[in-house]
């Protein structure tokens, strides 16, 4: 099993290393200045949705054939309760895209104006709701309930498994503490971008789990 755990982290790490080198700053700076702008506005967010979905692929595919065996089987009801967490998880990833703007999000939305010669916006500085505009709209639902509910949606997925394996159970550890570490340097940006109004926010909800602000 020690192979098993060294090659799922090793293509955990690549497919992090991969998705934090195209959502840094440096890299959207560089290709703003080889493209210009309104390329780099219209075009990036979906070439970089579509990186991450065949990485996302790539890695799938490396962990298969992998030797692996159950590590725990979570007996009912109580498997009941981690399949509701995983639903609340799945929950949180469908309402914090729908109040971001689905097509916003996944790129399309500026790729749409950049082929049809229409002006295109920027993306926000960091993955986070848009402190702009309809404020109870963009800051509620699961922006009440986590500053990063986008990472802690597919968190919740994977974790709450009641059936857990070798490989399932490496991935889960290393994509949890990436997710974690990601929404710190997230939160960064996005503070970055409005200090006032992200702090303002950052004091009426959690940063990743629910519970009291702290």
């Amino acid at each position: 099993m020690r192979g098993t755990v060294v090659r799922v982290t090793v293509a955990t790490l690549a497919f992090a290393f991969v998705h934090s080198l195209l959502a840094s700053d440096a890299v959207k700076r560089e290709v703003e200045r080889r493209l210009g702008s309104r390329m780099r506005d219209g075009a990036y967010r979906f070439f970089y949705m579509q990186v991450t979905f065949a990485s996302l692929a790539a890695l799938a595919l490396s962990m298969r054939g992998l030797p692996d065996r159950v590590v725990y089987r979570v007996p009912r009801p109580w498997s009941w309760l981690m399949r509701l967490g995983q639903l609340f998880g799945v929950v949180l990833i469908m309402d914090a895209n729908r109040r971001l703007g689905l097509l916003q999000f996944s790129g399309v939305q500026g790729l749409v104006g950049l082929l049809s010669g229409k002006p295109v916006e920027r993306e926000p500085a960091a993955q986070g709701p848009l402190l702009g505009g309809d404020l109870p709209y963009r800051t509620g639902g699961a922006y009440r309930v986590s500053r990063h509910p986008q990472n802690l949606g597919p968190t919740l997925v994977v974790c709450l498994q009641p059936t857990m394996t070798v490989r399932l159970l490496t991935f889960a550890l290393v994509g949890s503490a990436y997710s974690f570490l990601g929404s710190l340097l997230e939160e960064r940006r996005a503070r970055a971008a409005d200090p006032e109004a992200y702090d303002r926010y950052r004091s009426r909800v959690p940063f990743f789990l629910p519970g009291p602000v702290r």
